[in-house]
C-alpha cells in the first residue's frame, strides 16, 4: 500500500510539472505575441524606433515558427531602414537568410506587395549577391534611381518626414520614393600647364569639383579673411553629418548642415545635398532657404522637388509647395508618407 501511494504521488508530481511547463510556455508565447502586435502598431504609426526594438525582441520568441520569425524580421528591417540604420536593417535580413538555409519560407511569406518590394530593395542594396539570392532577390530589385546622401544613396522614403517635433529622429523608412540621382562623381585633378611666372602669389587652393564650379575670386584673401572651404571639405562635412545621423546624434548633424548652408561657395549640386540633409533633420526653414539658394532643379534631379515641397509646406508657403510637389510626383514612388503629404499639401488653403 505504501509503495502504491509513493507511485501515485510521483505520477501526480509529474502531471503537475507538465502542466506548469505548458502554462509557462503558453505565457511566454502570449508575451511574444503581444510584443509583436505592439511592434506592428508602432510601425503603422511610423514610430520606427519603438517598432524596431519590439519586433526584433518578438522575433526571438518565434525561432521555432519560421514564418512569423521572418515576418517580424522583415518589418524590423524596414523600421531600421526608415531610421537610416542600414546596419541594423542588414542584421535583420541576415537573420532571415540564416533561417532560409534551414527552412525556406521567405518567398511564400504573406507580405503586402509594397512591403515585400521595399524589403527586396533594401536586401538588394545591403546584402551580397549570394546572400540576396537566398531570398530570391536579384540586382533587378535595386531601385532604378536613388537620392544621393554623403555615405549611401537611400530612396526618398528613407528620409520621408514624420509628424513630430524638430528633435525627432530623421524621417526615414517607408517604402521609398525613388528619385533620379545627382551623381557627384569627383573628377581627378588634371595637371595644369604652368604659365609664365606672374608677379602675383601662387594659389594652392584646389578648384571646386562640381558640374557648375564657381569662378575663383580674383581678389587675394587678406590674412584676416578665413579661407573658403574646398569641395573636399564640403564632402567631408556631409559624411560627418551622415555618420551623426546614423549614430542618432541629430543635433550634431543639424549643426553641420546649418554651417554648410551658410557657405558662400556651395555649388548647385552641394547645395541640393545640404538642403536634403536639413530636410532629414527636420530643419524645414533651413532646407527651404538652401533649396532656393541652389537654384533651379534640373533634369535628373526631379526627386528633390518632393523634399522642397515638404519644406515649403512645413514653413507655410502652400502655393509654392503645391508647385514643387506637382513637379516631383511623376518621379517618385507613391508611399504612405508621400500620399499623406500629398493630401496635406494639395488640401492646404493658401
Amino acid at each position: 500500500m505504501a509503495q502504491e501511494d509513493c507511485v501515485l504521488r510521483k505520477v501526480l508530481l509529474l502531471c503537475w510539472l507538465l502542466l506548469s511547463a505548458a502554462s509557462l510556455s503558453a505565457s511566454d508565447e502570449d508575451f511574444y505575441q503581444r510584443l509583436y502586435q505592439r511592434g506592428m502598431t508602432h510601425f503603422a504609426a511610423a514610430d520606427y524606433a519603438a517598432a524596431f526594438t519590439e519586433l526584433r525582441s518578438a522575433a526571438f520568441g518565434f525561432v521555432e515558427r519560421v514564418e512569423q520569425f521572418e515576418m517580424a524580421q522583415s518589418y524590423a528591417c524596414l523600421a531600421a531602414h526608415r531610421l537610416g540604420r542600414d546596419s541594423d536593417a542588414r542584421d535583420s535580413l541576415m537573420r532571415i537568410v540564416t533561417a532560409e538555409k534551414l527552412q525556406p519560407r521567405y518567398r511564400t511569406l504573406k507580405l503586402p506587395d509594397d512591403v515585400r518590394a521595399e524589403v527586396n530593395a533594401v536586401a538588394a542594396n545591403v546584402l551580397t549577391e549570394q546572400e540576396a539570392l537566398l531570398l530570391g532577390v536579384t540586382a533587378a530589385a535595386k531601385p532604378a534611381v536613388a537620392v544621393p546622401t554623403p555615405t549611401k544613396q537611400p530612396n526618398v522614403a528613407v528620409t520621408a518626414p514624420r509628424d513630430g517635433g524638430p528633435d525627432a529622429a530623421p524621417p526615414t523608412n517607408d517604402p521609398k520614393p525613388t528619385v533620379k540621382p545627382v551623381t557627384p562623381t569627383p573628377q581627378p585633378k588634371k595637371p595644369v600647364p604652368q604659365p609664365v611666372p606672374q608677379p602675383k602669389p601662387p594659389a594652392p587652393t584646389p578648384q571646386p569639383i562640381a558640374p557648375t564650379p564657381q569662378p575663383p575670386d580674383p581678389k587675394p584673401n587678406s590674412a584676416s579673411d578665413p579661407p573658403q572651404p574646398a569641395v573636399r571639405d564640403v564632402a567631408t562635412s556631409l559624411a560627418d553629418a551622415q555618420r551623426a545621423i546614423d549614430s542618432g546624434d541629430i543635433d550634431r548633424a543639424r549643426s553641420i548642415y546649418d554651417a554648410l548652408s551658410s557657405t558662400p561657395s556651395l555649388s548647385h549640386e552641394a547645395a541640393l545635398r545640404v538642403a536634403e540633409g536639413l530636410y532629414r533633420v527636420r530643419d524645414f526653414a533651413g532646407a527651404a532657404n538652401t533649396f532656393a539658394k541652389a537654384g533651379a532643379i534640373g533634369r535628373g534631379e526631379e526627386g528633390f522637388h518632393y523634399y522642397y515641397a515638404v519644406a515649403l509646406y512645413e514653413t507655410g508657403r502652400y502655393g509654392n509647395a503645391k508647385r514643387e510637389l506637382a513637379a516631383g510626383l511623376p518621379f517618385i514612388t507613391m508611399t504612405p508618407d508621400v500620399a499623406r503629404y500629398r493630401a496635406k499639401i494639395e488640401g492646404a488653403i493658401e
